[in-house]
């Protein structure tokens, strides 16, 4: 009797009525596994089970360390913005589902947020203030290791040392509303020598103010981008070379259908060029599409750069305004791109 009153008293504490202070979904059924401190979110990553159908609610404050999910969980922080993390690993697992915190003013050598192997969706999460503690820190999100699915809504990046987000091999990458702001070395990398495609997708995205470019693509990923902006990309000085870029993509397979879609989107404020793409082998930009697409700024020289590929005669058709056109048709040297993979520990 002693033992079933314990048991019952340990599963009311671990609950609550959160229907106030956490946006849960129906599945959680009203309650959750509560932690309030690193170690009781480590006991809850460890053993929360059916009886909270693995919801986790995280309380007010910073949780300070790092935690690994390993297992399919649910993981929500208080609707009043009051829960922050600093480090957080997701690890060959699916079905994990992030919502309501943040990770501000870190100190990584790595990244705030890491994923490898996993399916993840998470929502209403922000990053700020991620400095870097080694050459290969202070970036916001890093997905890497074994093939991800990667879902990103309603959620900011800014203020990072480093890359925003970086994605490293074939990984499928979805962002929704997101806005990345501030990021001190690109807002959002994407990198893939495997053989095997990865795919990113963006939709009503803002970027604001990143250094060297916004978005850059080397290797095997196929970009969608859609109903977004990119308002100031800062120069940045790299081996000699002066860079600041809207959009950068350098691959071997511009000429297939879908390597490259920008629509109803606008570039603008960056220090170089809007667009470039770099067939690497001289390949034709066939595969590339641009629908309602603007491209200007006060301080650039160039608005799309073809080079090491055959540029398409309707290539342009689609970009309604390029303050650039003349100087693009003139160009005749070739553009030094930022082509090294990054590195990760």
């Amino acid at each position: 009797m002693i033992v079933l009153i314990f048991i019952l008293v340990l599963l009311i504490s671990c609950s609550q009525n959160v229907s106030l202070d956490y946006d849960l979904p129906e599945e959680c059924g009203g309650k959750c596994y509560a932690a309030h401190d690193i170690n009781s979110l480590q006991d809850a990553l460890v053993n929360s089970a059916a009886a909270f159908s693995n919801c986790v609610c995280l309380g007010s404050g910073v949780f300070e360390g790092s935690v690994t999910v390993a297992k399919p969980l649910r993981v929500f922080g208080r609707k009043d913005g009051s829960t922050y993390l600093k480090s957080l690993a997701i690890s060959d697992t699916s079905g994990v589902f992030l919502r309501d915190f943040s990770f501000k003013n870190i100190s990584s050598d790595s990244a705030a947020l890491f994923i490898s192997g996993s399916s993840v969706e998470m929502e209403n999460i922000s990053f700020s203030g991620v400095s870097a503690s080694s050459v290969f820190g202070g970036r916001g999100i890093v997905i890497s290791g074994r093939e991800s699915e990667v879902l990103i809504k309603n959620s900011k990046m800014e203020r990072t040392d480093g890359t925003g987000i970086l994605i490293n091999g074939a990984h499928k990458v979805t962002l929704e509303n997101v806005d990345l702001s501030k990021c001190g070395f690109a807002a959002l990398w994407a990198q893939n020598n495997s053989g095997n495609r990865g795919v990113l997708s963006v939709s009503g995205a803002a970027f604001s103010d990143n250094g060297a470019a916004a978005v850059e693509i080397l290797g095997n990923t196929a970009i969608k981008i859609s109903e977004s902006s990119i308002e100031g990309v800062r120069k940045r000085d790299v081996m000699l070379e002066s860079v600041g870029d809207g959009i950068v993509v350098k691959n071997s397979f511009l000429a297939e259908a879908g390597s490259v879609t920008i629509e109803n989107s606008s570039i603008s404020g960056f220090a170089r060029a809007g667009i470039i793409l770099d067939g690497v082998d001289g390949s034709a930009s066939a595969g590339v599409t641009f629908e309602n697409l603007s491209v200007f700024s006060e301080q650039g020289s160039f608005g799309l750069v073809v080079q090491n590929a055959t540029e398409e005669a309707s290539l342009r058709e689609g970009i309604t305004r390029n303050d650039f056109l003349s100087a693009d048709i003139k160009r005749d040297e070739e553009l030094f791109i930022i082509d090294t993979f990054f590195e990760l520990q």
